[in-house]
């Protein structure tokens, strides 16, 4: 589809899956690294729940509160 739309795509400039996954994988490590050091200055505690489900649509849902 990417060649499709800009036949001048070459294979390398596509990256692998596991490239990819590492990189959300790298960037999700980041993002909860900082949320647990910003969390650490926190006076108080915090409560944490979440909650997932499926509409009859079959579009899923996830709530976290805090």
């Amino acid at each position: 589809l990417l060649k499709y739309q800009r036949p001048q795509t070459a294979d390398s400039d596509i990256p692998h899956c596991t490239k990819l996954r590492d990189e959300i994988l790298a960037k999700a490590n980041e993002a909860q690294a900082k949320l647990r050091d910003q969390l650490q200055h926190v006076p108080g505690q915090i409560s944490i729940t979440f909650d997932a489900w499926t509409s009859c649509s079959y579009d899923s849902y996830l709530t976290i509160t805090a």
